[in-house]
């Protein structure tokens, strides 16, 4: 669905000197159906990078195809916008409408969809992420996690391929985290394309694939499990790993011979090695 050949980017300059490429060379495949992740601190370039898979911006040098389409063809900046939606860290900030299923209808309008089919992509896009309830209820008496999902509602409405999440759950409680990963990874099983910029492990985790960047450029990418079991390369970067790797890799520091690919607390409290010190039967270099 994405491809991307030396893909760079740099941002207007402010004065007489250039500023440094914001990207550098990104040359990546993500393939439809996918649920990437991408990871990296404050400045790394991921939300650059995802403004550039709905051409709202193009790259300085380099290429990059959304099915197909060149995001640097004005001719095809439309289609690319139709089957590659946004969902932003404010909530509050994509919603434009005081009901629910008049602003989850907006795009589609845009869209000049016939009043009949938003109806029905309205309220099938409501049941999709679990919000149909409230269809007539105001959004400002939402929760954060509620408001997300009635954004991820519109996108839905205008029934793109793939959906790009830029740090949905920043400004989210637990609770609202886990409504919105969880419409996020339902409807990746339904075959939409899921890009998910976080900044905590745990959701990246949920993912098939895993992105690293730092100063522009991709550094790590495979599974969750060959990018989180490199524990001292995450942390030398300042990123942190899901806390059941993390303590896993504590006690393999300890001499416990502990599993270096465990994710999940279930995967964790499963290792044979952790029942047996939950059991005091456990030394190290056993």
């Amino acid at each position: 669905m994405f491809k991307s050949q030396n893909l760079s980017f740099e941002y207007a300059p402010h004065d007489s000197n250039p500023p440094p490429l914001t990207l550098k060379n990104i040359n990546i495949s993500i393939q439809t159906g996918e649920f990437v992740a991408i990871l990296g601190h404050n400045g790394s370039g991921k939300s650059t990078l995802a403004r550039h898979l709905n051409a709202l911006l193009t790259p300085t040098e380099g290429t990059l195809w959304v099915n197909g389409l060149d995001t640097k063809d004005p001719a095809s900046t439309w289609g690319i916008r139709q089957s590659t939606g946004m969902v932003f860290q404010n909530p509050d900030n994509q919603i434009v409408a005081t009901i629910v299923e008049e602003d989850v209808a907006f795009g589609a309008e845009n869209l000049g969809v016939p009043p009949e089919e938003i109806r029905r992509r309205v309220d099938d896009s409501l049941a999709k992420v679990g919000m149909l309830a409230y269809a007539s209820h105001q959004p400002h008496q939402l929760s954060g996690g509620q408001k997300q999902r009635i954004a991820i509602a519109g996108v839905l409405a205008m029934r793109p391929s793939c959906i790009v999440f830029d740090e949905p759950t920043a400004m989210l409680d637990p609770s609202g985290r886990k409504e919105v990963l969880s419409a996020a990874a339902n409807l990746n099983k339904e075959g939409i394309t899921i890009i998910l910029i976080t900044h905590f492990m745990e959701e990246a985790a949920v993912a098939n694939r895993v992105l690293v960047m730092e100063d522009g450029e991709i550094i790590l990418d495979g599974t969750p499990r060959e990018v989180f079991s490199q524990v001292d390369k995450m942390q030398a970067l300042g990123l942190g790993v899901p806390q059941p790797t993390a303590l896993a890799h504590k006690l393999r520091q300890a001499g416990f011979n502990i599993s270096p690919t465990i994710l999940t607390i279930d995967e964790f409290m499963q290792d044979e090695t952790v029942k047996k010190i939950l059991k005091g039967q456990a030394n190290a270099n056993n």
